[in-house]
């Protein structure tokens, strides 16, 4: 009877996500350029975040990245003015990357 049940709910849910799906999928493939944006400047947050923890010398837990549009926007406070130019040159090279505002400020 268990076995019955499980099927029952499993197939409930599969008829459910079809549905879902139905509705959904051109509401989604009109935001496609949107989401893959969205993707695409997560990945270059992410990878710039990576590389600011490898780099020595940075202190990356004092640089905040945001990325919208594959702008880079790096802000927090560093304790030399060269860390701020390494954390903006890293952001430059990275791969998809159009552009960097550097509001690193340099502690007095």
């Amino acid at each position: 009877m268990r076995h019955v049940n499980e099927s029952r709910r499993r197939m409930f849910f599969a008829g459910m996500l079809t549905c879902l799906l139905l509705v959904c999928a051109p509401i989604c493939s009109a935001h496609a350029g949107s989401a893959k944006t969205y993707a695409s400047d997560t990945a270059i947050t992410t990878e710039l975040k990576a590389k600011f923890l490898a780099e020595k010398g940075l202190d990356s837990m004092d640089i905040k990245v945001a990325t919208t549009q594959g702008v880079v926007t790096l802000r927090g406070q560093v304790e030399k003015a060269r860390q701020s130019s390494l954390a903006e040159k890293i952001a430059r090279e990275t791969k998809g990357v159009r552009g960097v505002k550097n509001k690193i400020s340099v502690m007095p």
